[in-house]
Parts: C-alpha cells; structure tokens; sequence
C-alpha cells in the first residue's frame, strides 16, 4: 500500500472519530439543556402551587435527565482521550516515515546502520521517550559503526 492510500485512510479514520466527539458533545449539550429546562419547569410548577404529583414528577425527570447528560459528558471526555492518543499515535508514524526518508537521502555506506537505529528507535518506543532527530540518527550511526569497527 502506498503513502499516500496509508494517508487518506488515516485522514478518512481521523474524521469519522472527530466527527463522533463533535455528535457527542452536541448530544450532551442536548440532554443538559432539556433537563435544565424540565427542572426547572417542574419547580415552577411546585412554586406556582400546581399538581404535587406534577412538579415532582418533572423535577425528578430533570434531575434524571441531568444525570442522563453527565453521562454523556463522560463518554465525550473518553472519546476525547482517545482522539489524543490516536493522533499522538499518528505523529510517532509520521516520525518514522520522516525519519526513513531522512535515511534514503544519506550515502549507500551509511544507511545500514541508520536503517538499524531507526529500527531500534521503533523497537523501544515503550521506553523513555526522545525525539528522533536526524543528528540523534547520525549519532547512532557513528556510534554503531565505532562498535563495529572495534569488534574482532
């Protein structure tokens, strides 16, 4: 698959969940608004010495419906978070594809052991993080290529 069906697909991927945390966010607004307006409703009923059973009941409701929208706040705080971690996810691709390209611009000599540090790089993206940097690349390299040249 070429880079640039890989990038459509993320960006068409990238959408449809941003699309999703803006419905979300819309429906919770909804519900917390139509619970306010109920409560509020139902108060001015118990005020205004209407039906008891009335104004309970659609306070009650309000008050649901207002539990109702912290709910959904919630699951848009959630879809919020994985929205940052997918795109932190499609930053680190990025870095890697850079980085793989700043390797194909390097001497022939050179790029097996950059090849090798990108590698490695990839490999322990669980560990501490650092940037990767074309000169952390380069140094990498260096360092590879000295242990080798030292070995028997």
């Amino acid at each position: 698959m070429d880079q640039e069906k890989i990038n459509s697909y993320v960006s068409a991927y990238y959408q449809t969940n941003q699309s999703h945390v803006l419905w979300s966010f819309w429906a919770s607004m909804a519900a917390l608004t139509v619970g306010l307006v109920v409560l509020v409703v139902g108060l001015g009923l118990a005020l205004a010495g209407w039906s008891e059973a009335l104004a309970i009941t659609l306070s009650a409701a309000g008050v649901l419906t207002q539990f109702i929208s912290a709910g959904f706040f919630f699951l848009y705080n959630k879809n919020l978070k994985q929205l940052n971690v997918f795109y932190g996810k499609l930053i680190e691709n990025q870095d890697m594809f850079f980085a793989l390209s700043l390797v194909g611009h390097t001497a022939p000599a050179e790029r097996p052991g950059l090849i090798l540090a990108v590698i490695g790089k990839i490999l322990s993206r669980t560990g501490p993080q650092t940037d990767l940097t074309p000169d952390l690349i380069r140094a990498l390299a260096e360092s590879r290529r000295a242990q080798e040249g030292s070995s028997p």
